[in-house]
C-alpha cells in the first residue's frame, strides 16, 4: 500500500517586480479557465502574456495597489490585488480588485490565503462577472453578498455584465432580513397572526400583483384566512440587497411557484431589535420574460 501523497505547500507573499511575468502568465491562463462559458473562445485564445508583463511590473511597483502571489514549489499559481477602492460610490474603504488561482490548484487553500492576505477579515467589496457560481460560492463563504449594484464593461474587448458584492456590518442585517422575508412565504407563519404582527411595521403597506393597495390590517386578515393546504412554499432566487440608510434595507428577489414567476421588492426597517417590513410589492413576470 503506497503512502498518501502530501498536499502541496502553498506560500503567499507580497509580490515583487520580478514576479511580473509569473503574474501575467497566471492572468492569461486563469482567464481562459474561468471564463470559458462567458467569453468567446476566439477572445480567450487571443490573450497574450507579453503585453501584460510591463503593465504588471508597473502595478506591483506603484503605491496604489497591493499585489500578493501564491507559490507552490517556487512557481506562481495565483495572485490577488487590493486597494482603497476605485469607485466614487465605494461602499467600503477596501476593494478586492482581483483574485485568480490556476484550476490545477483549486482546493489547495491558495484562494483563501490570497484573500486573507489582500483584505483580511474586514469590510471590503469586489466586482464579479455575473453567472459565475464557483466564484460566488467562494465569496459567500467569506461573508460577501450582492448589493444590487451592477454594470456592463469590456473584458479583453468583449462585453460582459458584472455585479458588486460587499462585506460589512450591514450584511448581518441582510441575513436577518432574508430570514424574515422567507418566513413570510411559509404557510405556518402567514396564518399565525401574532408572528405576522411582529414582522410587519406599523406603517406597512403592500401593492399586490394586481395593483391593489393593501393596508396592514387587510394583509394580516387575508393571511390568517389562507388555507394551509393551498399554500406551497415557493422557491426564491436572485436575492439582492441595497442599504438605503442605516435603518432601511431594500431587498429584491425572484419567486417561483408551479403556476407563475414573479419579482418582488421589500423595504425592511432594521432600526429595532428585529427587522420589520414597511413595504412590499410583487409583479408577475410574463411567460416570455420569465428567464
Amino acid at each position: 500500500m503506497s503512502a498518501p501523497v502530501a498536499p502541496p505547500i502553498v506560500r503567499v507573499r507580497p509580490a515583487s517586480v520580478d514576479d511580473a511575468r509569473g503574474v501575467a502568465e497566471v492572468h492569461v491562463q486563469a482567464w481562459r479557465e474561468a471564463y470559458v462559458r462567458q467569453v468567446p473562445a476566439t477572445v480567450l485564445a487571443g490573450l497574450r502574456v507579453e503585453p501584460r508583463i510591463e503593465r504588471w511590473a508597473s502595478i506591483i511597483e506603484d503605491d496604489v495597489t497591493d499585489v500578493f502571489v501564491a507559490e507552490v514549489d517556487g512557481r506562481i499559481v495565483g495572485w490577488a490585488t487590493a486597494g482603497d477602492g476605485r469607485d466614487g460610490d465605494r461602499p467600503t474603504s477596501r476593494e478586492l480588485e482581483g483574485i485568480y488561482v490556476l484550476a490545477a490548484h483549486h482546493g489547495t487553500g491558495a484562494g483563501q490565503l490570497l484573500l486573507d492576505a489582500a483584505i483580511g477579515a474586514g469590510d471590503a467589496y469586489l466586482w464579479m462577472m455575473d453567472d459565475n457560481p464557483r466564484a460566488e460560492a467562494f465569496y459567500l463563504r467569506n461573508g460577501f453578498v450582492r448589493d444590487a449594484i451592477e454594470r456592463d464593461q469590456l473584458l479583453a474587448g468583449h462585453p460582459i455584465h458584472i455585479v458588486r458584492l460587499v462585506r460589512h456590518a450591514g450584511v448581518r442585517q441582510w441575513a436577518a432580513v432574508k430570514d424574515a422575508e422567507t418566513a413570510l412565504l411559509t404557510a405556518d407563519v402567514r396564518r399565525d397572526t401574532a408572528q405576522v404582527d411582529e414582522l410587519l411595521h406599523p406603517a406597512f403597506v403592500e401593492i399586490g400583483r394586481s395593483g391593489t393597495l393593501w393596508t396592514r390590517e387587510q394583509i394580516v386578515g387575508a393571511l390568517a384566512e389562507e388555507s394551509a393546504d393551498s399554500r406551497v412554499t415557493p422557491q426564491t432566487d436572485e436575492w439582492q440587497f441595497r442599504q438605503l440608510s442605516p435603518e432601511l434595507v431594500l431587498v429584491t428577489y425572484r419567486l417561483t411557484t408551479p403556476s407563475r414567476i414573479s419579482r418582488h421588492s421589500s423595504l425592511w426597517d432594521v432600526g429595532g431589535t428585529a427587522p420589520r417590513l414597511r413595504f412590499h410589492q410583487g409583479t408577475v413576470v410574463p411567460p416570455a420574460s420569465a428567464q
